[in-house]
């Protein structure tokens, strides 16, 4: 009978432990809460981008302190300005395009081989735009660009005057004029043309000198021969 009771006894808290584990409350049931933690990191995209914004390198050109190759009397094919921008050389110092230009300096008015004559001067140094030729009193007008130092002025005469001005936005420059003159010879070709015929003239003559010389030996020796064959009776020896 004890021993019955106590089998009983243990059924019981079986079943208890049996009960308990499976009524489980809801709350054991969620999974247990984990807290993060959570840093706040500052935007700071915008105040990168202005402090590290790169700009283009361009290539620096430094000044030499030389003188660009630069001749106001000779066509410029290349203007001194895009010279200096290559090379870093300096280009004479010229007034503004608001300041009235300088006279151009007209160096020569010659005949050219084509029957034109030719006209040419030097660039002041001032900006211009443009070249007034003009002739005749004014009546005509030729223009060339501002890289040009000449230009061929058909129809001109001699005794006419030619004149050359420069042209920039803020006006016309003062003129300079030359009169045009009869080609003269050339003092060089002339003096040769003298060497040369005074040469000549010497050679001639002293041909002409051989030509008689050989002319006065050739008569004198025919005479001696002709004398000899007119006296038969001559021998060397004397006798007959």
């Amino acid at each position: 009978m004890l021993l019955w009771s106590q089998v009983t006894f243990l059924l019981l808290l079986c079943v208890m432990e049996s009960i308990r584990a499976t009524s489980v409350s809801p709350s054991t049931l969620r999974p247990p809460l984990t807290r993060v933690r959570i840093i706040e990191v500052e935007d700071d995209y915008d105040d990168v981008n202005s402090k590290t914004t790169i700009t283009p390198q361009l290539p620096r050109v430094t000044t030499s302190g030389v003188i660009c190759d630069y001749d106001p009397c000779v066509v410029q094919t290349t203007p001194c300005d895009k010279i200096s921008a290559q090379t870093g050389c300096l280009c004479p110092g010229l007034t503004g395009p608001e300041e009235r230009p300088g006279a151009p300096e007209l160096r020569e008015v010659k005949l050219g081989g084509s029957g034109e004559v030719l006209v040419h001067w030097c660039a002041p140094r001032s900006t211009v735009t443009h070249y007034e030729v003009t002739l005749n009193g004014g009546k005509e007008q030729l223009s060339f660009g501002e890289n040009l130092r000449n230009g061929a002025i058909p129809g001109l005469k001699i005794g006419e005057t030619v004149c050359v001005a420069a042209r920039n936005q803020a006006g016309l420059s003062e003129k300079s004029c030359a009169r045009y003159e009869p080609p003269q010879t050339d003092q060089a070709a002339l003096s040769a043309g003298i060497i040369a015929g005074s040469v000549g003239f010497l050679l001639l003559l002293s041909v002409l000198s051989v030509v008689l010389w050989k002319r006065r030996t050739c008569r004198k020796g025919g005479m001696g021969e002709a004398e000899g064959l007119g006296n038969p009776s001559y021998t060397s020896d004397g006798a007959l």
